[in-house]
């Protein structure tokens, strides 16, 4: 292998895809046309908290979220009634990859990515999630995306969104993002597909819908591919030698659980008079943690001891966080002071029907990723798979890939 550190890289996210699932994707043209261009990681890791925004910015940064400050989604606000998302970039307290790319002098793409407004990106359809209302979370999108391109994107492809959920979003992003690829328009692209993880949320993780899911996201990936062959025709260069010619990282974030009974842990603390302004519960849902306010008199944390000694006795709950995962996943610093985690098939708080956020020793709980490209597997390793590993992994090849390209010319 003869590195030449100019290739663009292709970062594609699938929310919620499980190490199960690429069973069934290994049987799909495109998945498996990709497989075989590179090298598939199995049975890997992700990052505790095991939730789209903290593994997201675990790979966007390769680092802990103990490191990166993106402990979960959401910051647990007990008195308010509107939902604040850890979307901004301000929360990120580590270098990223898009940061990274423009002291490059890269271009970057990014569309749907977690954490990103407030990036500096010339391609950029953002994920603006919260429970504001439609208007304010209208014009957060308008504020942080790429106007012009958009607009261009809406003319075009615009019918690709209808109906106006995941699976159109998923389309959009990867027909507005191929002519990008043809074109060579980008050195850096990070894009998010989410429709398989709405699925699971929605209708369970076996579900004959998550399985037309990947079906889609299947086809999805042929568009992207497309977009690679594309490349290489305008080149005047053999398509099916198109992968040689950027470097791509496929991945997951997080698997996900069937979920059949939710547990109401705040009302066990009311039950013994712990009200929500001396102590509450952030629930990631395969998780929750504990957050104690200061200067607790000696009354309440009894009261407080009592309830817990109830919580730990409930068959939704398997055992203690221990302080690793309490320290990695950023819940001591946040401000957390300890930790349950979940048994399979219950959940904390939102009742779905697919849930995530559990700890790592979940069983059948594990994520993929697939690399490919010049930079990224030696000669003769394609097609070949592996078991074990992190999802950080992924993490630090882009990092490294974005850190030694030599980024364009101006002028």
């Amino acid at each position: 292998m003869a590195p030449t550190k100019d290739h663009p890289l292709i970062m594609i996210s699938l929310d919620a895809v499980s190490n199960e699932d690429v069973d069934y994707l290994l049987t799909l043209p495109n998945f498996q046309k990709l497989a075989s261009y590179g090298k598939l990681h199995r049975q890997v890791d992700s990052v505790f908290v095991t939730n789209t925004y903290s593994v997201h910015a675990s790979i966007a940064t390769g680092e802990l979220p103990k490191v990166h400050g993106i402990f979960d989604n959401v910051i647990d606000q007990p008195n308010q009634k509107v939902e604040l998302w850890r979307a901004h970039k301000r929360f990120v307290k580590a270098k990223t990859l898009l940061t990274r790319a423009e002291e490059r002098g890269m271009v970057s793409c990014a569309m749907m990515y977690p954490c990103t407004p407030g990036e500096k990106v010339k391609y950029h359809i953002p994920e603006v999630p919260g429970s504001e209302a439609a208007l304010v979370r209208a014009g957060r999108f308008l504020r942080y995306s790429s106007f012009g391109y958009l607009f261009r994107s809406f003319l075009v492809h615009g019918r690709r969104l209808r109906p106006f959920n995941y699976y159109g979003m998923d389309a959009f992003i990867a027909y507005t993002s191929r002519p990008l690829i043809s074109k060579k328009k980008a050195d850096l692209y990070m894009l998010h597909l989410l429709d398989v993880d709405a699925q699971k949320h929605r209708t369970g993780i076996h579900s004959e819908k998550v399985r037309a899911t990947l079906e889609h996201t299947d086809q999805l990936l042929g568009i992207f591919l497309d977009g690679i062959r594309n490349a290489e025709i305008s080149a005047g260069n053999d398509p099916e030698k198109a992968i040689a010619s950027c470097n791509v990282l496929i991945f997951s974030d997080h698997s996900c659980k069937d979920v059949e009974h939710k547990t109401d842990i705040h009302s066990i603390l009311l039950k013994h008079h712990v009200t929500r302004d001396i102590a509450f519960f952030h629930s990631t849902s395969g998780a929750c943690f504990l957050h104690v306010e200061p200067g607790i008199s000696k009354e309440d944390r009894e009261n407080l001891d009592a309830a817990l000694s109830e919580i730990r006795a409930l068959p939704a709950v398997s055992r203690d966080l221990t302080k690793e995962e309490m320290e990695e996943s950023g819940a001591y610093m946040t401000g957390y002071e300890c930790g349950f985690a979940a048994t399979p098939g219950y959940g904390f708080g939102l009742k779905y029907k697919g849930q995530h956020g559990y700890p790592l020793d979940t069983p059948e709980y594990k994520i993929f990723y697939l690399e490919i490209g010049p930079d990224l597997v030696p000669s003769g390793e394609e097609g070949t798979v592996t078991n074990g590993g992190s999802i950080l992994e992924v993490g630090k090849k882009a990092i490294s890939l974005v850190e030694s390209h030599p980024g364009r010319k101006k002028g």
